[in-house]
């Protein structure tokens, strides 16, 4: 499904990613896991090319991105969740759901976010900024959702939210997989990811050091330890 091969990426004169392979199959959940500041966000930010590649290939479903601009990405089947959510404070949520669509949404569409966020119904007239940060979240996916990706990106879906809701959008990015789609994650959270992906990419300097199946990481805690420096306990 995707496939980045050698991709470097630069910031100015200062070489980001020195470059990154990775793979993501269809159906497949993936995480991308590092350290502050290797290259993670930056590896997303460049599939998406709102920081343009420098060299290596990238490949979606056959397709080349090469030359792709930015804006014709999502059109192609990808969604993109950045950190922070990045939703629109002062659009209520129906017309955040809505930006992006050439048309407006169907009744059907939107039920398919409704029924998977029905929180989204009972605020849809509600100014996204007044959210708290788990709905705001919730409405950040539900936003690519509706516009029906094969493969959703996500960067660090449960930062700055309440700890009691970080086990409820667990349940909701597995059930979002589970009906077909596939899932690029970045995650602090170890826990969380181990528990949603089958397979994990380990990232140090702007390139990938180490990849398993997430079963090997879940028991080999040294693992863990040696690229983050944390123990996913």
């Amino acid at each position: 499904m995707l496939e980045l091969k050698g991709v470097t990426a630069h910031y100015g004169k200062s070489q980001v990613l020195q470059g990154v392979d990775l793979e993501v199959k269809d159906g497949e959940v993936v995480a991308l896991l590092g350290r502050n500041g290797v290259g993670k966000t930056t590896t997303l930010r460049t599939i998406m090319r709102l920081t343009p590649p420098s060299g290596g290939d990238i490949t979606f479903n056959g397709t080349r991105l090469a030359g792709v601009h930015a804006h014709h990405i999502a059109s192609l089947g990808i969604g993109y969740v950045p950190q922070g959510r990045h939703i629109f404070a002062r659009l209520t949520v129906l017309e955040n759901l809505c930006i992006g669509l050439a048309r407006p949404p169907a009744a059907a569409e939107l039920e398919h976010v409704y029924g998977r966020f029905p929180v989204l119904r009972e605020r849809m007239h509600q100014m996204g900024g007044t959210l708290s940060g788990g709905e705001q979240q919730q409405l950040a996916i539900a936003r690519c959702l509706v516009m029906r990706p094969r493969l959703l990106l996500l960067d660090e879906p449960t930062e700055g939210i309440m700890p009691i809701l970080v086990n409820t959008l667990r349940k909701e990015i597995k059930a979002i997989n589970q009906a077909g789609m596939s899932i690029l994650l970045v995650e602090q959270n170890v826990r969380t990811a181990l528990e949603l992906c089958t397979r994990v990419y380990f990232m140090e300097r702007g390139r990938i050091s180490f990849e398993c199946a997430a079963a090997q990481a879940k028991s080999d805690p040294e693992l863990i330890h040696r690229y983050l420096g944390v123990s996913h306990a």
